[in-house]
């Protein structure tokens, strides 16, 4: 099957490229699109995307095909949208692609109305914008129409996939075909770091942090509950993963109260196999959010795979997460005293429990290979239908 992929952003992570690589190691013919996005950029890289945002280019990664598309620079949403269809349609007609799966949410980047669609409505994006943004941000929303776009394609669909229960009572509404489709890991890097002996966690106190550090996920106090438990726990070590909007923060807050020794901020680590090596070496995962209709409608995929190499997780009360239902999992919750973050950490960390066979389930469940191919049985039906 010749398969066309559409990321709600054009970057080579999580669940959009994980489908791409393992769909293309199954045999389909895979094409990913990508672009320049002109958003929050500084004056040198504005100047960069000045020059390179209306050429097009098609390479190829791994084992599929990249295209990145041109788009006008900075912010004409309705001209860029017309822009992306034109394109779409072109390199449909060009690979001879039988269907197109798009995550697309914005006027921007959604797929025509007679093209064959599998949409994958991943998370509530319009609800991220109420709960989270600024009046620019909401402004920006608004010109990019995502209800609309959302509520549009999830009708043009030939079905719908999403991640949770809540995302899947929203798309009902719009189309009488919707699969769940959650999140994975990936299977083949998992079982290479737990047979690198190098990675294997030597530290019982030892706690890990991988997200993308943006307002929600609560940096700074993290930090301030691992000082708490350094009382109880003398040998506690904080390692944080990932950039965001709070980098600069994070480093500051660490450089003031002379956390180094224990706290470690790493930035974006981008090698898969060295991410999960680090994440091996630890006991203890973190997957720290707000509780909100928005969080509450996402699946973190740092459970998954933290959850994989059977470490032990301290998560928010999310929805999503609570339905999973893993025995592994320490929840805590903002609105109850009895299970706050500081305490949810201390369970963990106090917990002598191994969690060998939740690796192994998650593995057999939620592997992206066997959601690929979940996902082809889809589109193969779909497109008979």
């Amino acid at each position: 099957m010749k398969i066309i992929i559409v990321p709600c952003i054009p970057k080579m992570v999580g669940r959009r490229y994980s489908f791409a690589k393992t769909l293309a190691e199954q045999g389909h013919e895979v094409h990913y699109i990508t672009w320049d996005l002109p958003y929050r950029l500084s004056f040198s890289q504005a100047l960069q995307h000045l020059k390179t945002t209306l050429f097009t280019k098609t390479y190829a990664y791994e084992n599929f095909t990249i295209h990145k598309i041109s788009r006008l620079p900075f912010f004409w949403p309705y001209i860029n949208g017309w822009l992306f269809k034109y394109q779409i349609k072109k390199i449909y007609n060009q690979t001879d692609a039988d269907i197109i799966f798009s995550q697309g949410f914005t006027n921007e980047t959604e797929v025509p109305q007679d093209l064959p669609l599998i949409y994958d409505l991943n998370d509530d994006h319009a609800a991220m914008a109420e709960i989270y943004g600024s009046i620019f941000y909401r402004l920006a929303y608004k010109l990019l129409r995502v209800r609309s776009a959302i509520r549009r394609q999830c009708r043009n669909a030939l079905a719908v996939t999403v991640v949770s229960d809540a995302l899947y009572e929203f798309a009902k509404q719009y189309n009488e075909t919707v699969f769940k489709l959650p999140n994975g890991v990936d299977k083949a890097i998992v079982e290479k770091v737990k047979k690198d002996r190098s990675t294997h966690s030597r530290k019982p106190y030892s706690i890990i942090y991988v997200t993308g550090f943006n307002q929600w996920t609560r940096p700074i106090e993290t930090i301030k509950a691992i000082m708490r438990l350094r009382e109880d726990f003398p040998a506690i070590e904080l390692t944080l993963v990932g950039e965001g909007t709070e980098t600069e923060k994070i480093k500051k807050f660490i450089k003031d109260n002379n956390l180094k020794s224990y706290v470690h901020y790493l930035g974006g680590v981008y090698d898969r196999e060295k991410l999960f090596g680090l994440i091996n070496q630890s006991a203890v995962g973190l997957s720290i959010s707000e509780k909100n209709k928005y969080r509450d409608a996402a699946q973190p995929l740092k459970v998954f795979e933290y959850s994989a190499l059977g470490k032990k997780v301290v998560s928010t009360d999310l929805e999503e997460v609570k339905a999973l239902n893993l025995p592994n999992v320490f929840i805590f919750s903002d609105n109850d005293n009895k299970s706050n973050l500081t305490d949810a950490i201390r369970a963990s960390l106090n917990s002598s429990n191994h969690y060998r066979k939740v690796g192994s389930s998650i593995l057999k469940d939620y592997s992206w290979r066997g959601l690929s191919k979940s996902l082809s049985d889809i589109m193969t039906r779909s497109l008979k239908a």
